[in-house]
């Protein structure tokens, strides 16, 4: 059943947010949570969150109950056969979930599993973001995709229309902790880091949404050149590439370069964005946490595109071509036209 844009009952209490992963998507869900106290401005919120990626959320003023699913354990008994343990573990998570007497569920995932468990919550109003898979059998009602598609976060405007509220005006979704504050100051003294570096985000998970090495090369090489010093993040996979990149940077005339890779946490690695003067990123979690902290962005996209418009001072750039989106089925042959498209002049103009 497809709710009708307004039609919740306004008695609303006690709210739970399904977002499950993966990381950047939850960074983009947290929009939501502005609209729901715009709502409901005495709400008791939760989220449910795969444990990996609840370090995200912990410590977030909107969020007062974090319910932490542990998809690692529930997958790893069903694969062994061990039904005990993940009847144990649902039963588990149903009570916990219960004993916060919900009363709406918003499934901002749209998937099976997530439908599920939002059910699991006994909310006895459930609403799913464009269920897909077997979502639609098992949520309550399906909130249809009706407006602009290019705006970040557009999905979960729909979402925040559907129950009647509005989208944030601000776009700093994720305050940043004072412990993780502390812990990067510490981080970036140490590494000699101060004021006014550039963050560059080049990793992803998919090939087709990545930048050219060469091209973070050249690009750092002339972030230096400007007086300002390259810091690549990424996460523990990326550390061996992240410093081949910054050894070429040196190799150019930036001695500054620096890699952060798998030097931060998903809590910490907020705060790093926040203190630099600028990011650079592909379309990665970290981009969209950048916007998300504030810090002026500037995102390359080519297979998939998340979002195309963004608030000032942020940018987005990209080469519209007649196979694109591609998402996960690119047409050239691993040549990735649409991202050899975009020069690294063009991106440092975009820097300012």
């Amino acid at each position: 059943m497809y709710a009708r844009p307004g039609s919740l009952p306004r008695v609303t209490r006690r709210v739970l947010v399904v977002r499950l992963s993966a990381f950047g998507d939850i960074v983009l869900t947290t929009t939501l949570l502005d609209g729901i106290r715009r709502c409901w401005p005495d709400a008791h919120v939760g989220w449910l969150v795969d444990r990996r990626f609840a370090s995200v959320l912990e410590g977030h003023p909107g969020v007062a109950t974090l319910h932490r699913w542990d998809r690692a354990a529930w997958s790893g008994a069903l694969r062994s056969g061990r039904v005990g343990a993940l009847v144990g573990g649902m039963r588990a998570l149903r009570a916990e979930l219960r004993r916060e007497r919900y009363d709406l569920a918003l499934d901002a995932q749209g998937l099976a599993k997530s439908a599920l468990l939002a059910r699991l919550s006994g909310a006895p109003a459930r609403w799913s973001l464009r269920p897909r898979e077997l979502a639609g059998a098992i949520c309550g009602r399906a909130v249809r995709m009706r407006g602009h598609r290019d705006l970040v976060g557009h999905e979960y405007r729909e979402l925040l229309a559907a129950i009647g509220g509005a989208a944030p005006d601000a776009m700093q979704w994720l305050p940043v902790p004072a412990r993780a504050s502390a812990a990067t100051d510490s981080l970036l003294t140490a590494e000699g880091i101060g004021t006014g570096f550039v963050a560059l985000c080049p990793f992803t998970t998919r090939p087709q949404k990545h930048w050219f090495e060469d091209r973070w090369v050249a690009l750092g090489a002339a972030i230096a050149g400007l007086g300002r010093r390259p810091v690549i993040l990424g996460g523990p996979q990326d550390a061996e590439a992240a410093g081949r990149m910054t050894r070429s940077m040196e190799a150019q005339g930036a001695p500054g370069a620096r890699s952060l890779a798998g030097r931060t946490g998903l809590g910490d690695v907020g705060a790093v964005l926040a203190r630099a003067a600028a990011t650079v990123g592909v379309d990665t979690g970290l981009t969209h946490l950048s916007i998300a902290v504030g810090t002026p962005t500037v995102g390359l996209f080519g297979s998939a595109l998340p979002y195309v418009r963004v608030p000032s001072p942020h940018r987005v750039l990209r080469e519209p071509m007649a196979c694109s989106p591609c998402d996960r089925r690119p047409t050239c042959a691993g040549r990735f036209d649409c991202m050899r498209a975009l020069g690294t002049e063009r991106v440092l103009d975009a820097l300012g």
